[in-house]
């Protein structure tokens, strides 16, 4: 498992371009989350009441991080193609995928990032929803124990109460930047859909997304059926554990395919 630590910022800060060095590490090492926030959800930030992740689906996702102090979670959809949350590679900056071969951190640069023609920075604000999704392309591949996550094609909105697997790299209690950067999974609950394009879950228990859960996978037997996008604490406060929302893949499959084949795969 992923554990970030001192000495772990130390390593990274070694093996990193020097132009990304410090900020890398100081978001490794603290797990500084996105600052876009708005009034009553915030750009979802590690699984809060979750439980560390299979190896399964730790081969299906990778750690984003960035020169601007944020990391996020993104999905494999070819060894060179991450899904991930568009307002997780905005504004611009130097990004990179972290990954680990015999225990010593590498990073991937992104080397072209892709936002989704619809998504509107603006919309955590708004409230109004627009697809939170991009597309980034690495430098060279991912290690070979990473596999491609299967996408949904489904277009028909989830029905309430079905229940859905949550995955991200983000910090496990609210606040707690040392909790961050291992992958966690929690079950959760489907409490509705927003705008034909979005889904909303909870269980009422404290549990969902949180700083550095932007971008990662939310399953549904097996397949990714959505993209972690925000979160809200109890009762519609910012913060994490009260509802977490995720665009459907389903519906924007079409732009996923056609970047793909743009991007080279």
């Amino acid at each position: 498992m992923l554990r970030l630590d001192r000495r772990l910022s130390r390593r990274m800060s070694r093996s990193v371009p020097r132009r990304l060095a410090w900020p890398l590490s100081a978001a490794l090492a603290f797990g500084i989350g996105l600052a876009a926030c708005l009034p009553l959800a915030s750009p979802a930030q590690a699984i809060v009441g979750g439980a560390p992740a299979s190896r399964e689906l730790a081969a299906q996702t990778a750690m984003i991080v960035s020169t601007r102090g944020a990391s996020c979670t993104g999905v494999v959809v070819t060894p060179a193609l991450l899904l991930t949350a568009a307002h997780c590679v905005q504004p611009a900056a130097d990004y990179a995928v972290v990954v680990f071969e015999a225990g010593t951190p590498r990073l991937i640069p992104v080397t072209r990032i892709a936002l989704h023609p619809r998504f509107e920075p603006t919309s955590f604000e708004t409230r109004r929803p627009t697809p939170d999704l991009a597309m980034v392309k690495l430098t060279s591949p991912l290690p070979a124990a990473f596999r491609p996550a299967r996408l949904s094609s489904d277009i028909a909105l989830p029905a309430r109460r079905t229940g859905f697997t949550l995955a991200g790299f983000g910090v496990a209690r609210d606040g707690d930047g040392a909790s961050a950067g291992t992958l966690r999974t929690v079950e959760l609950p489907s409490i509705g859909t927003t705008g034909g394009i979005m889904i909303r879950l909870s269980d009422g228990a404290a549990k969902g997304g949180c700083t550095g859960d932007s971008g990662g996978p939310v399953f549904l037997d097996g397949t990714v059926a959505g993209i972690i996008g925000w979160s809200t604490a109890a009762g519609g406060a910012r913060g994490c554990g009260g509802v977490t929302g995720a665009t459907l893949v389903g519906p924007q499959r079409a732009w996923i395919d056609a970047t793909a084949r743009s991007m080279g795969n």
